[in-house]
């Protein structure tokens, strides 16, 4: 009985370590094709990069800012999506952090654009916040929309939510489309968004769960990821895609969740 025990507290003290101090410095990219036929023949092959939550404070480590820049590079994107949480409330940020912070966003490189949407830490700081987005050139869609075009004259619509407002004068533009794609911060919003015109919507906050147990998922839901909490869902005819971050909340661990990034390929 004395080794069962001593057998549970080995591997308990290792999951803990694990998740503590190696799990959650490491890094991985997630790949997904997107495909339908309302996709106009001219985007295809666009690829996308989709990251989120960074939640930066002083102990987030450069290296991380630096591997995140590299890596969305390397991809060489169309499109660059970042669904909000770049700050982490409760912080006091310093000059220097929103510097630092905007040499590494001005880094990141699209053959097209970079768009961002306000995730609700990012509330707190929303100044500091646009700033950053402006001096890296991102394009911060708040409640706001864009007709792309990519190749010839066939738009598609992006959205970009802060919430649930405007979203029907959103969809409703002047020239016509077959495609939409929204962005936004708290996935539990698909419930809503899933009865309207929208085809795919790319979201954030979840964090995985914090803790993903294999072939369950995770188990630790936040408020506004209560019930959509892992990678991918289909409601209704409404696709959604879910980054799990790169940071994380109050406590420095995850577990068989690493931090990611989502790289779409459009077909």
């Amino acid at each position: 009985m004395k080794k069962i025990i001593v057998i549970i507290i080995l591997i308990l003290t290792f999951l803990f370590l694990y998740g503590r101090y190696i799990e959650v410095n490491n890094f991985k990219i997630k790949e997904y094709e997107i495909a339908g036929n309302k996709i106009p023949e001219s985007f295809k092959d666009l690829k996308i990069i989709h990251f989120s939550d960074i939640l930066y404070e002083k102990n987030y480590k450069t290296e991380n800012l630096k591997r995140l820049v590299k890596t969305i590079n390397n991809e060489e994107p169309d499109i660059v999506i970042f669904s909000g949480d770049l700050f982490k409330k409760g912080n006091n940020y310093k000059e220097e952090d929103y510097n630092l912070l905007k040499d590494y966003f001005k880094q990141i490189d699209a053959n097209l654009y970079k768009f961002a949407v306000i995730g609700d830490n990012d509330q707190n700081y929303l100044d500091k916040y646009k700033d950053v987005l402006y001096e890296s050139n991102f394009i911060l869609l708040d409640n706001e929309n864009k007709l792309l075009f990519y190749k010839d004259n066939t738009p598609i619509n992006i959205i970009g939510l802060t919430n649930l407002d405007n979203v029907n004068d959103l969809l409703n533009t002047e020239l016509e489309y077959n495609y939409s794609l929204a962005i936004i911060h708290e996935p539990d919003n698909i419930e809503k968004l899933s009865s309207l015109n929208i085809n795919t919507v790319l979201s954030g906050h979840s964090l995985g769960g914090i803790i993903n147990i294999p072939y369950y998922g995770g188990v630790i839901p936040k408020k506004g990821a209560q019930t959509y909490i892992n990678d991918y869902y289909k409601v209704n005819n409404t696709e959604i895609f879910i980054s799990n971050g790169l940071g994380y909340e109050k406590f420095n661990f995850r577990l068989f969740n690493t931090p990611s990034i989502n790289v779409y390929r459009w077909k």
